[in-house]
């Protein structure tokens, strides 16, 4: 797939940085109801960053605002060094190949295969013959972990597990540098949510991913999130190993990683 990652991007890209997604002065609202004010982040290249906070806080709001599908009102988002506001047509259209999603509920399309989600992105982006789109969607398939003959079922005719997998293959489909994941343990079983967490750190480390990764799972956070951000009070409380946040001085905090379920995680 080296074709794909080395496809042209915008003149003038800058060097390599080591945030590859930094938010600075972000403010979203709903009407009156504000929901991040002044919420400054860094994401590093390479890491697994996990997303928390209390129910209501903006952890999926976040997400889709810095990958463009909710508008802020005020602040910064750059990702690998470009102002998404101030991005061209072409550079737009360029920057988007950079990163996939896994939406909560994987978001397939009901009526097309599992192959022919995969083949969406790569339809969008490039005019490849139906053989080559084939053969990549394959091995996605195979990178998140399915089956060979999934590519010819419908999401329906699938697991929970299989289409949260399907949706990861599909969010690999442009060899994305970045994965965005929502909640995607939810739903799932201890085993089958342990056996995605693997997948996911696993993907990470072979392929130089970074993954922004909103999760409520304590043990997604303990297994594989290099580092962990909290949302509180309309902004990053504290964003560091878990080893930091867990003594972090905030009720919400304390409560969430000091409770039975945290011990149960081995987190206190």
């Amino acid at each position: 797939m080296d074709d794909l990652q080395n496809a042209p991007k915008p003149d003038g890209a800058p060097e390599q940085v080591d945030s590859i997604i930094k938010i600075r002065g972000l403010r979203t609202a709903f009407g009156p109801h504000v929901i991040h004010n002044n919420l400054d982040l860094d994401v590093h290249r390479g890491e697994i960053l996990g997303i928390v906070g209390g129910s209501g806080t903006g952890k999926s709001v976040l997400l889709k605002t810095i990958v463009g599908l909710n508008k802020q009102i005020e602040g910064s988002i750059e990702i690998n060094g470009f102002d998404q506001a101030n991005l061209s047509g072409e550079e737009e259209r360029m920057s988007r190949q950079d990163w996939g999603v896994l939406f909560q509920d994987g978001a397939l399309f009901s009526s097309l295969t599992v192959a022919q989600n995969i083949q969406v992105p790569l339809r969008e982006f490039y005019e490849f013959p139906q053989d080559m789109l084939d053969d990549l969607a394959r091995s996605k398939i195979e990178m998140a972990g399915l089956p060979g003959d999934a590519g010819k079922k419908f999401p329906s005719d699938l697991s929970g597990g299989m289409r949260k997998r399907a949706a990861l293959a599909r969010s690999l489909a442009l060899d994305p540098k970045i994965l965005f994941l929502d909640e995607p343990t939810a739903g799932l079983d201890p085993i089958g949510a342990s056996a995605f967490d693997g997948l996911v750190q696993e993907l990470s480390r072979s392929l130089g991913l970074t993954v922004f990764l909103v999760t409520h799972d304590l043990d997604t956070l303990f297994r594989v999130c290099d580092r962990v951000a909290v949302l509180g009070d309309q902004k990053i409380l504290i964003n560091a190993p878990l080893t930091e946040v867990v003594k972090f001085k905030h009720h919400w905090v304390q409560e969430y990683f000091g409770g039975p379920r945290a011990r149960a995680a081995g987190l206190s």
